[in-house]
């Protein structure tokens, strides 16, 4: 009678252990029911095993401590309670810990506060590669540079005479003699290189291309199709017209406001030609002072019709820069 009692216990211990086991391999399906987790056959995680393993589902996954509040970091400034040594910064030998930059170790005001408009500035500017009239010279002279054809940004690469990466720009120092008749394409040149090259009959012609087109120019090879040339903004045109009036060949493409601007200048400017010779070819008799003063208003009218045109133009070129 005993050993049934004792197989009956052991049967229900064995029950209550598996049942304890089998609660993380649970499966509620949908109609309610439960059932333990069984592997497919078919499923490689437990091709190795023959032993079922527990489903990877949320529920059973833990963060482990990865959302545990982290302890705070005290700081060692001059007031921070029970950390660091106050005013230990006073006591040090180097350095100056009486300056007035000076904040207890943190980031001071002039290092927070970013450097405008310096910096704004200095990224903006273009910085040209420049290259000294005597070097060309002697690139010539060496053979490396051909006169007999014209010379552009990539010969000048190509010949490593310069490293092309902004667009070149030419200078001469204590205008320094120029003997060869070239024709040569840059970015930028000063007074006296133009002035001495033109000067042996030669030509600087300043070409407008922007980074991508410069490295097309440059590097041809490495593009499929070639971009197509960009046209200049308001700043790079007023540059551009004051190296052509230094004596230079300047080429670059029209933006379309400026073609419409200059349609409209040269109509106002005919209108007004044309109204002045209407005005000179009116007859009038001399003999009367009745037509002098006609005539002399009439010439009061073309100036002031002039000089209106010339503020109405000068006022909306300032608006448009502005």
């Amino acid at each position: 009678m005993s050993h049934i009692v004792t197989e009956q216990s052991n049967k229900c211990n064995q029950a209550l252990r598996e049942l304890k086991v089998s609660k993380h391999f649970r499966e509620i399906f949908h109609d309610g029911s439960e059932k333990n987790f069984e592997s497919h056959p078919f499923n490689r995680r437990f091709a190795y095993s023959k032993k079922s393993l527990f489903p990877i589902e949320p529920r059973n996954l833990r963060t482990l401590g990865l959302n545990r509040q982290r302890k705070k970091k005290r700081g060692r400034g001059d007031k921070c309670p029970a950390k660091g040594i106050r005013d230990k910064h006073k006591h040090r030998k180097s350095g100056r810990p009486n300056s007035r930059t000076f904040e207890s170790g943190r980031t001071p005001l002039y290092r927070r506060l970013p450097k405008w408009p310096e910096a704004w500035l200095s990224r903006q500017r273009k910085n040209y590669d420049c290259l000294n009239l005597a070097k060309l010279r002697y690139f010539i002279e060496k053979g490396r540079l051909d006169t007999r054809f014209l010379i552009t940004q990539r010969h000048l690469h190509d010949s490593k005479c310069v490293k092309v990466k902004n667009g070149v720009k030419l200078f001469n120092v204590n205008d320094y003699p120029f003997p060869y008749k070239i024709d040569i394409e840059v970015s930028n040149a000063d007074q006296s290189s133009i002035d001495v090259i033109k000067k042996v009959g030669g030509t600087v012609t300043i070409v407008y291309m922007e980074r991508v087109n410069l490295r097309a120019h440059i590097k041809p090879y490495k593009f499929e199709i070639l971009p197509k040339t960009a046209r200049p903004n308001l700043d790079m045109i007023h540059f551009l017209e004051k190296m052509r009036s230094r004596g230079c060949i300047v080429k670059y493409i029209k933006p379309l406001w400026l073609i419409e601007e200059e349609k409209r200048i040269i109509n106002e400017l005919t209108e007004m030609e044309e109204s002045s010779k209407l005005s000179d070819g009116f007859p009038f008799s001399m003999d009367t002072s009745e037509s002098s003063r006609e005539r002399i208003n009439d010439d009061d009218d073309e100036g002031v019709l002039r000089d209106r045109l010339l503020q109405k133009y000068r006022l909306q070129n300032t608006r448009f820069g502005g």
